[in-house]
């Protein structure tokens, strides 16, 4: 039998595996719809799928177990939502998906600048180290490329700082947010979002053809419910920090499927700025597993050994 954590590692690498086949179908949506409609039908498949959880009875009484500072906290979740994945989806309708991928890891990097300067956070030196190598990451991709991936690469540049913001929110609230909660109301005022968005500009909302739409529906499958469900199970056996290491691989995965779907690979310039930015991260996630915290039983316990706080 299969102890544990082998078993918790091979869920958070079949979490990499399946969120890197998840951003092939989303750019290929993408390539064939403007970014809010692809955003649209995205998360009303989204809204559609978490809405089964109302057959379960504890999902049922905590969905609808909510106040107007909940659900006021949930909509402002949603814009700074809206805002990242918008500016993300727009770098990946300019690129090829691999290098996109490479770039979402600086997210994490933005993350522990701003609990540091909001949440008063410990900052380790390995930490600031790593935040250098990721940055020289970003800086490559930005300066040492064309024009189109310099653009996508400050578009996620900023998409990483409202990810950044929403993740620090949510660490802030968890408590009173609520997982199952949060990603219904979350999808439902995504779409609500976007769509009062489309009509103030002006654009149209159209319903795309049914292959279209399957390959919305493959994504929507692929990236918020398998990546999440394959990530908890991780959870459930192996700490936060070591899951969100192997998950790192993602990036390898994307360039993996799309060069074998797509026939797309990131050139040199962009693997090394990729590598770059995901070496940094591994760094700091690196620093965690060695940062032992005592608990009052006497255990060891390693810094970000709890629940994910981020779904």
């Amino acid at each position: 039998m299969m102890n544990p954590q082998r078993t918790g590692d091979l869920y958070a690498l079949a979490c990499a595996l399946v969120c890197g086949l998840g951003n092939i179908p989303a750019k290929v949506a993408l390539d064939r719809l403007p970014v809010e409609v692809y955003i649209f039908y995205f998360f009303l498949f989204g809204f559609i799928i978490t809405s089964f959880t109302l057959f379960k009875k504890s999902s049922r009484e905590e969905i609808f177990k909510i106040n107007l500072k909940v659900l006021t906290l949930v909509a402002i979740l949603a814009v700074f939502f809206m805002a990242a994945l918008y500016l993300m989806m727009t770098a990946l309708k300019m690129i090829e998906p691999a290098t996109v991928s490479f770039l979402s890891r600086f997210e994490v990097i933005v993350t522990v600048v701003l609990a540091y300067m909001i949440l008063k956070e410990r900052l380790l030196f390995i930490e600031i180290i790593g935040g250098i190598i990721a940055v020289a990451g970003v800086f490559v991709l930005k300066y040492k490329t064309n024009l189109e991936i310099s653009n996508a690469a400050t578009l996620m540049v900023l998409s990483s700082f409202f990810f950044a913001i929403a993740e620090i929110i949510i660490k802030k609230n968890i408590k009173i947010l609520g997982t199952i909660r949060f990603v219904f109301y979350r999808n439902f005022f995504m779409v609500f979002f976007v769509y009062i968005i489309m009509v103030i500009g002006g654009r149209t909302l159209f319903l795309p053809d049914k292959n279209t739409l399957f390959i919305i529906l493959l994504a929507a499958l692929l990236l918020p419910v398998l990546g999440r469900a394959t990530y908890m199970e991780a959870l459930k056996r192996i700490n936060i920090s070591r899951a969100a290491l192997i998950t790192q691989s993602t990036p390898l995965f994307t360039a993996l499927f799309a060069f074998i779907i797509l026939a797309t690979y990131p050139s040199p310039i962009e693997w090394l700025g990729g590598a770059l930015i995901v070496a940094g991260v591994v760094v700091v996630k690196l620093s965690f597993q060695k940062e032992h915290v005592k608990g009052t039983d006497g255990a060891d316990y390693q810094q970000g050994d709890k629940p994910s706080d981020t779904d």
